[in-house]
């Protein structure tokens, strides 16, 4: 488990997330959020206008694909939080976010 991991996404830029320790999102701000399996492998990419709701799909991440860990990035901007989401879910294509 890594404290910090960078992501690219598809437009090329590098975005920097934060464990949440404890599977916990240590605050109630608005951001984006991945779901991590134990090879490092994102399965599932969010955003929250509160992070608190970030682990609103953990069981299923857990139970069906292995996930983790939670990575959380602050992002108060709307406009940006939904810039950002796209771009890692199309340069990523996570499985939980397929169906999307």
């Amino acid at each position: 488990m890594k404290p910090y991991i960078e992501v690219k996404g598809a437009s090329g830029a590098v975005y920097r997330y934060k464990l949440a320790e404890s599977g916990e999102p240590a605050t109630t701000i608005a951001g984006n959020y991945l779901y991590v399996d134990a090879g490092g492998q994102v399965v599932y990419a969010g955003e929250a206008n509160n992070l608190v709701d970030a682990k609103a799909r953990w069981s299923e991440a857990y139970a069906r694909h292995g996930a983790t860990w939670l990575y959380t990035r602050l992002n108060v901007s709307g406009a940006s939080r939904a810039d950002e989401y796209s771009d890692i879910v199309i340069a990523l294509q996570p499985v939980m976010n397929q169906a999307d």
